[in-house]
């Protein structure tokens, strides 16, 4: 037998742990910060508050804070959140490093409700690896999470929500019409179109009846039931916005529970290289410094990119939602030179005070209905009108949808009646003819 050495060349992403918890602090929400920065003092002797403040929330001991919070394969807390559970239940399988960092983004994506947040497209233009991330490789790791997670999690719509959990249920005919119902006639169902039901699905009454008492009992939000709100929560805006001087301006809210530091005396406690805890120390020391670091960074980046939206966004912040700009993820990352994901993970549970209430970052972004830059106008603002031409409709002759398209014809808006029933669905209005008084 002939030995033999090869070289061989390969191309790997790593996330340094500087990385990784500028992560974990940019995709934080305001009071998830609060308890990573608790976490964190309080297994670091080099860290302490600006202030006496001390949280009411604080961790009596953290068993093990040598973990990676974006190593997705780690052991969580037992307190958990719906990522938690799905973090802990991809953890029983073995992956490679290019599937773990698949899976982090596919469990980043899915929001408390339970659903992929984002479109598969989307996901993997996100994804930096080599070679790039393709759909079929993420439909595949998706449909993993879907099968080991609770039914009905990381659906990427209603329907597929509740067919993941008539899957489990043993087969009947009741629940074969329940699936015809849910994959193909959902919209029948939720406007009570019984009659135009049953004659699709071919069935009697009482069986369609059978059927929809089986689909009631599932859950539209299976994500939900992780979803713990302690007595005294709420959300807390990151940023506000007033008008000073004839302009907008940007303020990012600073919260005195997140200012720390080094504590003065660091240099004195890493001191003695003889000591036999001097490589911790050393660890921990450099580890308390890119805390400071990544929360400055993020602090400055969360800035940045409000400040970029809100530019973008002028006509809302003068009139209101019915005038919300297209804008993409790209628009943004493109002029601050960050990456997309970087602009979807600052932007998502970061929340806005404008002078028209309270959003999520997250909510300005949105498509572009009209074709010219001119006279182009975002989707979620066809929303609002819609909403206020049905609103302010005479309810004894509401109106069509053919007539609102003619209505917004009137504004320089031009969409097709198709558009009109599918944004009326989104806002969960019936047609015209279930809608008269």
């Amino acid at each position: 037998m002939k030995l033999s050495f090869n070289l061989k060349l390969s191309q790997s992403l790593k996330l340094t742990p500087l990385l990784q918890q500028s992560l974990k602090f940019l995709q934080a929400s305001q009071s998830e910060l609060d308890q990573l920065i608790d976490e964190y003092i309080n297994d670091n002797i080099f860290l302490e508050r600006e202030n006496t403040y001390e949280s009411k929330n604080s961790f009596s001991s953290i068993q093990n804070n040598e973990e990676n919070y974006y190593d997705i394969f780690e052991n969580q807390s037992q307190n958990r959140s719906l990522k938690d559970y799905l973090i802990e239940n991809i953890g029983i399988f073995s992956f490679s490093e290019r599937d773990q960092l698949i899976f982090s983004f596919l469990i980043d994506a899915i929001n408390d409700d339970g659903y992929l947040s984002e479109s598969i497209h989307e996901i993997t233009e996100n994804i930096p690896s080599s070679p790039p991330t393709s759909i079929d490789e993420l439909e595949k790791l998706l449909k993993l999470i879907q099968q080991s997670s609770l039914p009905g999690i990381g659906a990427r719509n209603l329907s597929e929500c509740l067919l993941l959990q008539l899957n489990i249920i043993k087969e009947t005919d009741h629940s074969c019409l329940a699936k015809k119902i849910v994959g193909e006639n959902l919209n029948l169902l939720a406007n009570k179109n019984y009659d135009e039901l049953r004659r699709l699905i071919n069935c009697s009454k009482e069986e369609l009846n059978e059927a929809i008492s089986l689909i009631k009992q599932l859950n539209p939000k299976p994500g939900q039931i992780f979803k713990k709100i302690a007595p005294n929560e709420y959300i807390k805006n990151d940023v506000s916005i007033h008008l000073v001087n004839g302009n907008w301006e940007v303020y990012l809210k600073e919260d005195e529970f997140n200012k720390i530091k080094l504590r003065d005396d660091c240099e004195t406690l890493i001191s003695d290289k003889k000591d036999e805890n001097y490589a911790n120390l050393k660890e921990k020391f450099q580890e308390a410094k890119w805390l400071i670091k990544n929360l400055n960074q993020r602090s400055i980046t969360l800035l940045r990119v409000s400040r970029e939206i809100m530019k973008r966004q002028k006509d809302f912040l003068d009139y209101g939602e019915s005038n919300i700009k297209p804008l993409s993820l790209k628009d943004i990352a493109t002029k601050l030179e960050l990456h997309e994901s970087t602009i979807s993970r600052v932007s998502s549970n970061k929340f806005i005070k404008t002078p028209h209430g309270l959003y999520e970052l997250k909510f300005f972004f949105s498509g572009k209905i009209n074709k010219t830059e001119k006279d182009a106008l975002s989707s979620k603002a066809v929303l609002t009108k819609i909403k206020y031409i049905i609103d302010n409709e005479d309810h004894k002759k509401p109106y069509s949808d053919e007539k609102i398209v003619l209505i917004l014809r009137k504004q320089g808006i031009n969409i097709a009646r198709r558009t009109i029933a599918k944004y009326r669905e989104i806002l969960k209005i019936l047609p015209s003819s279930q809608r008269k008084i």
